[in-house]
């Protein structure tokens, strides 16, 4: 590719997709050359804004000689078969997170992956953010000291609308894997283990659905896990209320990211001058407003995941995010699940 640029194929264009599609169209060394999705309005609309020649409904399209990596963004149930065939055309491959439905799934996207020499990928958007960069340097640094806790919360109301004639693919459990927990805990197990770098060596769990019967899966649920190094870990996910959160607490300090905007920090550690973070550490209350992560599409930002995984192919390089850590993200949910069934996991 040294002399030509990254060709890239989107395969599911609509929904979340338009937070973040614009993003390839603004890297220079990249060329959007397919937009493929269910809806042919929503694929003619990327294809206009990104001046992509190709809008079509037919994944097939992204297989061609033109495309040298599919972005796949389709439904939980179709990532399997989408992300095998790519692999198997010779395509790089970034995935929408999770990676599939189930470990056996991602274990055929694996064996697709085995020996093709080709790059696979997970699209985790929580690394867009360098707030999480400074504070894993903060792990790194000791300056919270052991960390004790690692606290999550991702909820929102979307599940209260997604009913009716307009039923949303995420009501179903069959093509989602589960419900709130598998579309919203992967952001946070992921982030967790990566943050402490640690691995989850037991789960429990309870999983409900609260508020929205229309749904098949949970619409609220609870883990909480026991770490290799000894942390404990708690996540919860909902689509029936609204907030989200971010906490990590250690023996020397604590800090909270709440709601994407404040920043709250204590420490004894000394001074910290992180590319986002600016702290005292000296045992007072810090607190910053306005702490917002990067537009999703922002090309800019050296941490998009997007750009990050062109950076990759274009250098020969593996993704940030390996095929592998996101078969253990979804081996994770399913042990949750497993435990909030009642088994032991």
């Amino acid at each position: 590719m040294s002399n030509r640029k990254l060709r890239i194929a989107l395969a599911g264009c609509g929904g979340v997709v338009k937070r973040y599609r614009r993003t390839d169209a603004h890297l220079a060394d990249v060329q959007v050359t397919a937009c493929v999705d269910a809806n042919i309005e929503e694929a003619q609309n990327a294809a206009r804004e990104l001046a992509c020649p190709l809008s079509s409904c037919e994944f097939s399209d992204v297989l061609g000689p033109e495309v040298d990596a599919v972005v796949i963004s389709t439904p939980n149930h179709l990532h399997a078969e989408h992300a095998v065939a790519a692999l198997n055309a010779g395509k790089h491959v970034l995935l929408q997170k999770p990676m599939a439905r189930t470990a056996d799934e991602c274990d055929a996207i694996l064996a697709a992956h085995s020996g093709s020499g080709r790059k696979l990928g997970v699209y985790m958007n929580l690394l867009d953010h360098p707030l999480f960069r400074d504070i894993k340097r903060l792990v790194e640094e000791d300056r919270l000291g052991k960390v004790a806790l690692f606290s999550a919360r991702l909820a929102h109301r979307g599940g209260l609308n997604w009913g009716g004639t307009d039923r949303n693919w995420r009501a179903s459990k069959e093509r989602t894997g589960g419900g709130s927990f598998i579309q919203l805990a992967v952001h946070y197990q992921h982030l967790m283990r990566w943050l402490l770098d640690q691995d989850v060596a037991q789960v429990q769990a309870m999983a409900t659905n609260f508020a929205c019967p229309h749904l098949e899966g949970d619409d609220l649920m609870l883990a909480q896990y026991r770490l290799s190094g000894g942390s404990l870990g708690e996540i919860q996910t909902s689509w029936c209320c609204l907030e989200e959160h971010v906490s990590l607490l250690g023996t020397k300090g604590s800090i909270h990211y709440r709601d994407n905007n404040v920043v709250e920090f204590t420490a004894e550690t000394g001074a910290f001058d992180g590319e986002y973070l600016k702290l005292k550490g000296d045992g007072s209350f810090e607190r910053f407003e306005n702490a917002l992560a990067p537009e999703w599409d922002d090309a800019a930002n050296p941490y998009n995941q997007h750009r990050r995984f062109c950076e990759a192919l274009l250098a020969d390089r593996d993704p940030e995010v390996s095929g592998e850590q996101g078969r253990e993200d979804v081996r994770i949910v399913e042990a949750c699940y497993a435990a909030s069934a009642g088994a032991r996991a």
